[in-house]
């Protein structure tokens, strides 16, 4: 049996905990909307990424990846004088990219005993760890696509910042202004100011490790520092220890959907099992890898 609709990762909530677990091997587009609901506030890509806007039928999507500061023409312009032309002024062309599908997705089974005692219990672990897969595996592929991307500027969008689970707040020994995370934020900014690059890096990817660093130098003063900012912090596992990522939200690239998260059920008569299957296929890429500044050492 196959749900009749299917969510892209940000779904619907699923409300009310009246439903038996025979109707949900039965309906299973409901399953989904458990999943979704279960990842909406996990994923890095969906923070990071926008559409593209373009169709997704054929499995891929072609596009062009910015290698060098396109923000002005590769020629200045010229004044004209009568009777002259204007020069011909453009940015270089790049070779096109393709980005593919990728199908993630897993399942598990239930007994036909555990469906008629209603064991929600138990379904609603295997819903809950299937949901937590799905996400690690999705943000996993989202940071070795900026990782990819970071690379392929040799070096130009990596800084090392300072760290962060170092800094003394106070006595004779606090450290200076220059060595708190908050100079990591300035910096970040200042590199895309000085290279003119049009972009506000608004959304830092830290690891979990980073976050309570930043918790402690700061203690209630963080939320008014992040604001002061307008910087989001999205703290994931997924983000090596000691590095944090700064994003231009929503400029780095996008995410579409070959298929967005769907369910499906069936029985299995010789085991007296029944299957629950989810699967997504996302599609990812970078068209602007300057949107990306990737600070490392913050942790010594």
């Amino acid at each position: 049996m196959t749900a009749p609709v299917s969510y892209p990762l940000g779904a619907p909530v699923l409300t009310g905990n009246t439903l038996t677990v025979d109707t949900a091997l039965k309906q299973p587009g409901r399953i989904t909307k458990r999943i979704a609901d279960l990842t909406l506030q996990k994923f890095i890509v969906d923070r990071i990424f926008a559409s593209s806007g373009t169709t997704v039928a054929s499995g891929a999507v072609i596009f062009d990846q910015a290698t060098s500061n396109q923000l002005y023409t590769s020629r200045d312009v010229e004044r004209r004088m009568p009777g002259d032309e204007y020069p011909i002024v453009g940015a270089p062309r790049t070779a096109p990219q393709v980005a593919l599908s990728e199908d993630w997705g897993g399942k598990f089974w239930i007994s036909d005993e555990a469906v008629r005692r209603n064991d929600k219990v138990y379904f609603d672990n295997q819903t809950t760890a299937l949901a937590n897969t799905i996400v690690r595996k999705v943000n996993t592929r989202a940071i070795i696509t900026l990782e990819a991307a970071i690379a392929a500027l040799g070096g130009a969008g990596v800084i090392t910042g300072v760290n962060w689970g170092a800094v003394v707040t106070g006595g004779s020994s606090q450290s200076n202004n220059s060595l708190w995370p908050a100079a990591d934020f300035a910096k970040a900014q200042l590199a895309a100011d000085v290279d003119e690059l049009g972009v506000v890096y608004d959304l830092w990817l830290v690891n979990p490790t980073q976050y309570a660093a930043l918790v402690t130098v700061y203690g209630a003063n963080l939320g008014e520092l992040l604001r002061s900012n307008s910087i989001e912090l999205f703290a994931s596992n997924r983000v090596p220890a000691g590095t944090a990522y700064a994003v231009a939200r929503g400029q780095v690239g996008f995410l579409d959907y070959e298929q967005g998260l769907a369910t499906e059920t069936w029985r299995e008569p010789k085991t007296k099992r029944q299957w629950v299957q989810s699967s997504v296929m996302p599609i990812m890429g970078v068209t602007n890898p300057y949107s990306i500044k990737k600070f490392t050492g913050l942790a010594g």
